[in-house]
């Protein structure tokens, strides 16, 4: 059941859709969510320039949500505005590896969300089709050896302004008489003498906040509240956006969001005068050791933590990691393959084993929810992850989803489900290939 006092650490995707869960269906909780800064937090996973909003999952339960969700976005007045549905385009380079089979099964899924209205789809089956559906019916390609040589669109995607929708859920939230945020770190949980009953939690400052539970939401900060070896890592890809001309933006303005599976590389439309692009790479870490977070254990934990721009103002993603996205712009964008970034940012990531979120107590701790493991694809759930969390306390969760969410599932199942494929590869250690910014 829903106790008297919840206290939520972490104002992202999880943090703030629960809270407005919580504000909603239990208006005599009382409610505090905690952060090291106001939403939306810059450095947070939940927030960006852009974040995809799809429905071509394999996994047909995931599939049902994100319709699910989408369809509460493009209802929702507050939110509406800032989702642009361009469409997204799958590409891979038509070899008969695994990022085939994740192609095939995202078609398939795909046709099947746009039953009746095919006119949502394009295929593509050339090197040159594909560069045309960006570039125009005119344009050829450049490249001899491309890895861009299969695709299709879904119209029915697109991308949402993630800073501006976190900043109108966190004004919802604010709404709610039993909910208030406080800005400052969170040390750790605080457990009854003894005992790894939590009891609330610790900030940096020394002081504390009671609570009969803690949420830990802190995305890739959680590993440093609680032990989640096993169940999820830190890890961070890396992100650059492009300045674009006038004229640029007219000419790629119909793009689809473009990504490659093959290579991991995403590219997004023009968006307010510049162009993002990723690339879903094995990714960077960031060890360290930290002092075990359960009072029953004294030995230190090895964890990755986020290292970010609120820190390190002045880093700038490794020279592989650009040397990767300007090989594949030479490739399908080659008017941006040698321009410089106006910036860049490492984007950290919770990553579970099975790609799938973890929505489950801590099986060590009493009182500690676990709301985390988004995996690279929980933004586009904003609208339902807090009523699932919610539901889930009062024991109502559908039993599909509460073993999927399960915090054992993650000790059990080691293979990705493609929900959110990443390359193949373990993370770098940041330190040793992170750069200065050139500027």
């Amino acid at each position: 059941m829903v106790p008297e006092s919840v206290c939520i650490i972490g104002a992202g995707v999880f943090g703030i859709s629960t809270a407005i869960a919580l504000g909603k269906r239990y208006p005599n909780t009382k409610v505090t969510v905690i952060d090291r800064l106001e939403p939306p937090v810059i450095d947070g996973t939940s927030v960006d320039t852009t974040r995809c909003i799809r429905v071509d999952y394999k996994d047909p339960i995931y599939a049902e949500l994100a319709r699910e969700s989408m369809d509460i976005i493009m209802n929702d007045p507050d939110v509406s505005p800032f989702f642009h549905q361009c469409g997204m385009s799958f590409v891979y380079d038509g070899g008969t590896d695994k990022w085939a089979d994740i192609w095939i099964n995202g078609k398939i899924a795909a046709e099947k969300a746009n039953e009746g209205h095919p006119g949502r789809l394009r295929y593509y089956d050339s090197k040159e089709a594909v560069y045309k559906s960006i570039h125009g019916a005119d344009a050829e390609p450049v490249a001899s050896n491309s890895r861009w040589n299969k695709g299709y669109t879904n119209y029915l995607n697109g991308f949402i302004d993630a800073e501006k929708s976190m900043k109108a859920y966190y004004e919802r939230a604010k709404m709610y008489g039993n909910v208030r945020f406080i800005f400052k770190e969170v040390d750790s949980i605080v457990y009854a003498p003894g005992s790894c009953k939590a009891e609330g939690v610790k900030l940096v400052d020394g002081s504390t906040i009671a609570a009969d539970l803690v949420i830990v939401a802190a995305g890739a900060w959680s590993c440093k509240l609680v032990n989640l070896d096993g169940v999820c890592k830190s890890s961070a890809i890396e992100v650059a956006w492009f300045k674009v001309t006038k004229e640029e933006e007219d000419q790629w303005g119909k793009m689809a969001i473009t990504t490659n599976l093959s290579t991991g590389i995403n590219l997004f439309p023009p968006y307010n005068g510049e162009i993002k692009c990723l690339r879903r790479s094995p990714g960077y870490k960031n060890t360290m050791k930290v002092p075990n977070p359960n009072p029953a254990k004294q030995e230190a934990l090895e964890i990755s933590y986020p290292r970010t721009v609120v820190d390190h103002p002045t880093d700038w993603i490794p020279q592989d990691a650009e040397d990767a996205l300007r090989e594949n712009l030479a490739e399908i964008m080659p008017a941006l393959a040698k321009r410089p970034f106006d910036r860049t940012k490492l984007c950290w990531l919770t990553q579970t084993p099975s790609a799938n979120f973890v929505i489950d107590y801590h099986p060590e701790l009493e009182g500690v929810l676990l709301a985390t493991g988004g995996s690279a694809h929980a933004w586009k759930f904003v609208p339902i992850l807090g009523d699932k969390v919610v539901d889930y306390m009062e024991g109502k969760l559908e039993a599909t989803l509460k073993d999927m969410w399960s915090f054992a599932e993650k000790l059990k199942v080691t293979v990705d489900n493609g929900s959110a494929p990443r390359m193949d590869g373990e993370p770098q250690e940041l330190r040793e290939v992170v750069r200065e910014c050139p500027n």
